[in-house]
């Protein structure tokens, strides 16, 4: 039991700072409204397993430290946002298909970011929710894909 939790510790510690690392290495393009993430691909690996729910809230929390628009918005309701999004989208992936999961939290993502840019920097909700919507649905359906590969060719098991 001891070996197990230390082991799901580490496991989320990791996820949480490799989407920590791929966030802040390409600020240039994560903190814009049009934003492109390349720390959100690893964002799929919450519909092998919802554990991982609690890697991406603090991996967001982390990499929004660094965020030109850093405040409550950013570092509260977006991790929070991220927990709960990613702990649905985990759900409908049991439900219906792990794609149809990304998919869920590509969009709660995207609606997410549109509310806190829209509250904190007064941008326009509907051009942020698509533009980010695309660019999430793409990383999260590319990581998806790449999660899948790599545990169809038995290199790891994400879903134990």
């Amino acid at each position: 039991m001891f070996k197990k939790r230390i082991k799901d510790i580490t496991e989320i510690a990791l996820i949480a700072t490799i989407y920590f690392v791929l966030t802040v290495i390409f600020s240039s393009i994560s903190f814009l409204p049009l934003q492109f993430r390349v720390g959100e691909i690893t964002k799929s690996i919450v519909v092998f397993n919802k554990k991982y729910a609690i890697s991406m809230m603090i991996g967001n929390f982390l990499a929004n430290l660094f965020s030109p628009f850093a405040g409550t918005m950013e570092l509260i309701f977006m991790p929070l946002s991220n927990l709960i999004g990613c702990t649905i989208g985990y759900y409908i992936g049991r439900v219906t298909h792990k794609l149809v999961g990304a998919v869920f939290v590509a969009l709660w993502i995207a609606a997410s970011v549109g509310i806190t840019l829209n509250v904190s920097a007064n941008i326009p909700f509907i051009p942020t929710f698509l533009s980010v919507g695309l660019a999430e649905t793409v990383l999260l359906v590319t990581g998806y894909f790449l999660l899948f590969i790599i545990e169809k060719k038995g290199a790891v098991k994400f879903d134990r």
